[in-house]
């Protein structure tokens, strides 16, 4: 087997049964801008956890775990952020406890708890910053933390549920994060198997049928990718009818963490 043949076995590509060896494709690339980007798909994959909201009998009463649409916990004296923008009270859409992940993540170093707010009655679609339109608030200990907001279905705004981590898998980048970085070669051939059919989008692709939340990885553009300046991202909620969120049209939130604070991009069909 010679290193692309290897490198596509890696990614999950595989030589289908009619193709003779050696045998051209038309706008095919050359081995050597083959190989070279299968090495760069592989040194760009991160780790991402997948969230499934409900799924299981949740513990009510229990409010330090990973939450949809209620039962937080925050500070002593904390009360729902309000909208710099609106005016409006936040509803609480996202509470993650981090040592739930089978996994750590960089993105998440020194939080032990984050939530996330939002202003359901006018969700971000466009560039937001924290406390317009959503709120992400950290915390290093669950330790002290007191409830905060709604309880379980004390809300009718969004159903409440437990989120439950239900896979981790390495995510490829998305084509437009990857594409520039490629041989000219690679990245205008015909042949696009090796990418949105490697083993990496496969999985990936599984996973996000079920699970609407994702921490780390990368961020599944629609449109064409919006990083914010100095952005690491962090997570990504997709529009899902189980939890009521709509983005627009089928689409999601991504949530960075820039040296100015926390940023969301949105994106929709």
């Amino acid at each position: 087997m010679n290193l692309l043949e290897l490198l596509k076995s890696m990614v999950g590509i595989r030589k289908r049964q009619d193709e003779p060896d050696g045998a051209p494709k038309e706008g095919a690339s050359s081995q050597a801008a083959m190989e070279s980007a299968l090495l760069m798909l592989q040194q760009m994959l991160r780790p991402a956890v997948f969230g499934e909201i409900g799924g299981e009998r949740p513990e009510k009463d229990n409010r330090a775990r990973s939450w949809w649409g209620g039962n937080f916990l925050g500070a002593e004296g904390e009360t729902a952020p309000i909208c710099e923008v609106s005016g409006r009270p936040m509803h609480p859409l996202l509470q993650i406890r981090l040592d739930e992940l089978a996994e750590a993540l960089p993105a998440f170093s020194g939080i032990a708890l984050i939530t996330i707010w939002m202003d359901l009655e006018d969700v971000p679609l466009d560039d937001a910053e924290n406390g317009k339109g959503f709120a992400v608030r950290t915390y290093p200990a669950i330790a002290g933390l007191v409830p905060i907001g709604p309880g379980y279905r004390e809300s009718s705004a969004l159903p409440t549920f437990p989120v439950l981590w239900r896979a981790s898998a390495p995510e490829q980048p998305s084509w437009d994060d990857i594409a520039f970085e490629l041989p000219d070669r690679v990245a205008q051939s015909n042949d696009s198997d090796w990418f949105f059919k490697s083993r990496y989008a496969t999985e990936a692709n599984q996973h996000r049928r079920t699970c609407p939340v994702k921490l780390g990885g990368w961020p599944t553009w629609i449109q064409g990718d919006n990083w914010p300046e100095d952005g690491e991202f962090c997570l990504q909620i997709d529009s899902n009818d189980k939890g009521r969120l709509y983005v627009g049209d089928a689409g999601s939130i991504y949530l960075f963490r820039t040296p100015g604070g926390w940023v969301i991009r949105s994106d929709f069909y």
